[in-house]
């Protein structure tokens, strides 16, 4: 059994569904449960735990912010800054961080890198685009293939700040029909279960986790697709499937522009 620490747990969505998967998950807590569980305060053991999970905060990222801070100055920034110092404390063997697509690529001295892209309408009836950064020490990879999105009309995904009902958002996010956060007030509990990653999402991360340890992926060994994804490539080109080669290909264009700049 693999021992995990999981940093800015919120309410603890993907720590559940690593706990389902057989890992044994310690939170450090998070400021939404008050101001003793800042992370910003965790001191990490050293050589304790097998990896750390997080997903640290993310409206700072949001392309739909209009007015984001400057990034060295955001509290989103600051806690991805906790979440590599944990890590090398921590001195564990793999790292998993969980955010959007504008959240800054995240490498971590003495790690592997990749970087991926997770849809929750590869599961169920809902869309929901996260985006997966993960580090190991021996160079292994996540394998999550590039699911085909599910047919039927599909719904919007749980937001921080959405008009559905607290049941509503429940569903949408994979908890049962009792849960209840009794503490909170109303939209304390919208927001919780709105800013948590989707336990489809959660259980196939900790799925993939898993078969590092029975199928190991290393880039030794394969070949790896150089968008950054981290998956195997089978045939003679570089990229995984034609989304990697425009991704690869948006990575090469911002480069220019800022070189130009």
């Amino acid at each position: 059994m693999q021992l995990v620490l999981s940093l800015c747990s919120g309410i603890g969505l993907l720590d559940r569904a690593f706990k389902e998967a057989g890992f044994c998950v310690v939170s450090a807590g998070d400021i939404i449960l008050g101001k003793h569980h800042d992370v910003r305060d965790f001191a990490a053991p050293k050589g304790k735990f097998d990896g750390v999970i997080g997903g640290t905060p993310c409206p700072d990222f949001s392309l739909l912010k209009r007015d984001r801070p400057v990034l060295e100055e955001s509290y989103g920034y600051e806690m991805i800054l906790e979440f590599e110092r944990i890590v090398k404390e921590c001195d564990c063997t793999w790292w998993l961080l969980e955010n959007v697509s504008g959240v800054p690529t995240v490498k971590i001295d003495g790690y592997s890198h990749q970087r991926i892209d997770i849809n929750q309408a590869w599961y169920e009836n809902v869309t929901r685009l996260r985006h997966i950064q993960f580090g190991h020490k021996e160079n292994k990879y996540l394998q999550i293939e590039r699911g085909v999105t599910a047919p039927g009309q599909k719904q919007s995904c749980a937001l921080a700040n959405d008009s559905r009902s607290f049941r509503e958002l429940c569903k949408l996010q994979g908890l049962e029909d009792d849960f209840d956060l009794p503490s909170f007030n109303v939209n304390g509990k919208k927001r919780a279960v709105g800013n948590g990653v989707p336990l489809s999402i959660g259980r196939v991360l900790a799925s993939a986790v898993t078969a590092l340890q029975q199928n190991p992926v290393t880039q030794q060994d394969n070949k790896i697709c150089e968008c950054g994804c981290g998956r195997i490539v089978t045939h003679r080109g570089q990229y995984y499937d034609f989304s990697c080669r425009k991704r690869a290909q948006r990575k090469k264009n911002k480069s220019a522009v800022t070189v130009q700049q």
